[in-house]
């Protein structure tokens, strides 16, 4: 085999795998976790089912690497632009990204957080996917903040429960109920809830 040949291969095993990767996005944003099925996915793909495990050895490994680039990549990204900068601004841009990602990936955010309550197969994939890659990322810019006196000396997991939580249901609520919302643009809604998490309701 040739020179050319090899890396024509390689092209188009990575090309298939990315081919996987996007019909898995769509048909578990659709079916759910339980719902979507390897078969379906192959389908959509162009590809044989057994391709797919030649790939990912389980349904689990597959939803894991669909939830893994689209959550934490841009969060690395984020990162690496602000190595320099303020935690302050750090955790506004991470707020006004995370909002933008929902906007995109409803389906997929629906499927995340409503089918963990029922499958220990997403809940451990949200795990490994998501919850402590992105916590790695993040606790360093709190730490940042705390050491340079911007923020309080809070306990970090509890904190972030509360600013996910607050990003999660802002995205879900525009989807639930469209049109209710009172901001009408994004940087109005991140104003808003970064306002009030970093400085609180209390005068």
């Amino acid at each position: 085999m040739s020179k050319h040949q090899k890396v024509r291969t390689k092209k188009t095993v990575e090309e298939r795998r990315r081919d996987i990767l996007g019909a898995a996005l769509s048909v578990f944003s659709e079916n759910g976790y339980k719902g979507a099925t390897t078969a379906e996915i192959a389908r959509r793909a162009g590809v044989a089912e057994g391709t797919i495990f030649r790939h990912f050895a389980t349904k689990k490994e597959l939803l894991t690497a669909v939830l893994e680039p689209k959550v934490i990549e841009g969060l690395i990204v984020l990162d690496q632009e602000h190595r320099e900068g303020n935690p302050k601004d750090f955790f506004r841009c991470f707020l006004k990204d995370r909002l933008e990602l929902i906007q995109e990936n409803v389906g997929l955010f629906r499927l995340m957080f409503a089918e963990a309550q029922y499958h220990s197969e997403v809940r451990e994939a949200l795990f490994k996917g998501i919850l402590g890659p992105g916590m790695s990322v993040i606790k360093p810019w709190f730490d940042k903040g705390v050491t340079q006196g911007i923020f309080k000396p809070l306990p970090f997991i509890p904190t972030m429960r509360s600013f996910i939580g607050m990003i999660m249901f802002y995205g879900v609520f525009n989807y639930v109920f469209p049109g209710l919302s009172p901001e009408k643009t994004l940087e109005e809604a991140v104003d808003h809830i970064s306002e009030l998490f970093l400085h609180g309701l209390v005068r």
